[in-house]
Parts: C-alpha cells; sequence; structure tokens
C-alpha cells in the first residue's frame, strides 16, 4: 500500500491548519496518511471531535482498489475509484479548496504530470504537493500495483514555474532531496 517519507509531516499540517480548507481531495489515497491527517488536524483539532460534528469534506482518488481498506471509511467521505487524469478534469473549478498530491505526479510521465498538476491548480483552490527530487528515486511495479511505477523525474527548477505559494526542501532518511510545495492560482 502506498506510503511516503516522514520528514515533512509538521510542515504539510502547518499549511493545512493555515489554509484550514472546507473540502480537500487526497489524490492517490495509498495508505491513507492525508485523510487521516486531515481529519485530525481540520475537524477534531478544531473542537469537532465526533464523526457528526466533522464539517470539512474529506474524500480521495485511488486508481488501485486493493490499497482500499475499511478503515479507510472512517477518515475519508469518499472514495473514487479512478484515474487521477481522467477525474480531475471532471471536477468543477472550486469544487476542492485544497487538493493534495502525496508523492503522486512521480507516477505519471512527465506531460501528463505537467497537464494534471494544470489542471488540478486550475480546479482547487490550493494544490499541495509532496515529490521527490532529482534521479535518486527508482521505482517499478510494487506489490504487484504497476501505478507504483516512478515514470518522470522533476528539479525544483521545474516546480518553482508553478505558481508557487508555499515551499520547502527536506532529505528523507537516506539523504534524497525531496520537497514539499504549496501551489495556488489565486
Amino acid at each position: 500500500m502506498g506510503t511516503s517519507n516522514w520528514q515533512n509531516i509538521s510542515y504539510c499540517v502547518e499549511l493545512l491548519r493555515q489554509i484550514s480548507p472546507a473540502s480537500v481531495l487526497d489524490i492517490g489515497v495509498g495508505f491513507g496518511r492525508w485523510g487521516m491527517l486531515c481529519r485530525e488536524f481540520l475537524d477534531v483539532w478544531s473542537g469537532r471531535v465526533f464523526r457528526k460534528d466533522w464539517k470539512v469534506r474529506v474524500e480521495g482518488i485511488e486508481i488501485f482498489p486493493k490499497n482500499i481498506d475499511r478503515y479507510h471509511s472512517y477518515f475519508y467521505d469518499k472514495i473514487h475509484i479512478a484515474d487521477a487524469f481522467e477525474f480531475i478534469p471532471s471536477s468543477s473549478p472550486g469544487e476542492y479548496d485544497l487538493m493534495i498530491m502525496g508523492d503522486v505526479l512521480e507516477h505519471f510521465d512527465k506531460e501528463k504530470a505537467v497537464t494534471l498538476l494544470n489542471a488540478s491548480i486550475a480546479r482547487g483552490k490550493h494544490v499541495l504537493l509532496n515529490i521527490p527530487i532529482g534521479s535518486e528515486w527508482p521505482q517499478g511495479t510494487v506489490y504487484g500495483n504497476e501505478f507504483e511505477t516512478h515514470r518522470s523525474i522533476w528539479t525544483t527548477e521545474e516546480l518553482d514555474a508553478f505558481p508557487v505559494k508555499a515551499k520547502r526542501h527536506f532529505k528523507d532518511y537516506i539523504n534524497r532531496d525531496f520537497s514539499t510545495y504549496l501551489f495556488s492560482s489565486e
């Protein structure tokens, strides 16, 4: 089941709290980290502890149905089994205050990834992107999931060309570069 680095979690939570979105789309649900963190820090930390009091709409997209388990339904209001490349352009502009791509963009070839990122920025108020930087991140099919293959390599120079609202760079536990970007067309 898809997961990623932890070194940027506190920075991402800080950004979540600053944005305070009423609606979130987690693109590439995987293990469900972002659904859990959104639910905790956008609802529970705002005093809405019980499900009946939750106000933030947290949805997800997952292309590999085997990644979804029963526990996901506790944190997500809805999970769409779909290809993000097809789903995002069909969503209504402004439907989501925040779209999260937690280690997703590198799973698309560069042309499709750029199209997906532009569509996400155009349709969401904010896009939170976590992404490996450079060529130190080769990955093929994992646990029978061909969608886990890394199909593109990214540089900070390429990502800086998008409408950056905030960014921070990190090192993982074996000293590889990765970054968190917050994009906004506002």
